[in-house]
């Protein structure tokens, strides 16, 4: 009976996921071959990401300008090499990082680009290689902005 229901509660967090990712209208920004930037910002003091979709293609050199658009909160942007657990584990880990190291662990198997802490205004370019052709999660690994603060990469192929 237990499993049973942690397979229920599991659908319903999947399927409310899934219709907030859905909201936004307009569908995730997307690169095109002649171009590389892409941005994305807090979205003013909610703990999201405004944008929460963007897509690129493998291999592809990419930029993101990433703004905290927020009043007071500083935000980072991580994009994750790995599924929601490991999203938790690095943004359990930038706790013990503290704000001197910007919330962030060095781990490149887990981590594939991030931006520096950034406070409300401030805005950073983060250029990186797409990788494999695949979706890929990006959070704030600022305490207490993960899960809430979070969104989805997707990587098309070439």
């Amino acid at each position: 009976m237990k499993l049973y229901m942690r397979m229920v509660m599991f659908s319903v967090v999947l399927a409310l996921f899934l219709m907030i990712s859905a909201c936004g209208g307009g569908g995730s920004p997307t690169l095109t071959a002649g171009s590389s930037t892409l941005g994305i910002g807090s979205d003013g003091d909610s703990l999201n990401f405004k944008p929460n979709a963007l897509t690129v293609s493998a291999g592809q050199q990419v930029t993101i300008t990433v703004k905290d658009n927020s009043s007071s909160l500083q935000h980072n942007w991580v994009l994750i090499n790995g599924d929601v657990n490991v999203a938790r584990k690095v943004a359990t880990a930038g706790l013990t990082a503290g704000a001197d190291k910007g919330y962030l662990i060095s781990d490149p198997a887990t981590i594939i680009a991030h931006s520096p802490l950034l406070s409300a205004g401030q805005t950073a370019d983060v250029t990186f290689t797409a990788p494999a052709a695949g979706t890929y999660i990006f959070i704030c690994t600022v305490p207490a902005h993960f899960p809430q603060m979070q969104g989805v990469l997707t990587v098309n192929e070439h």
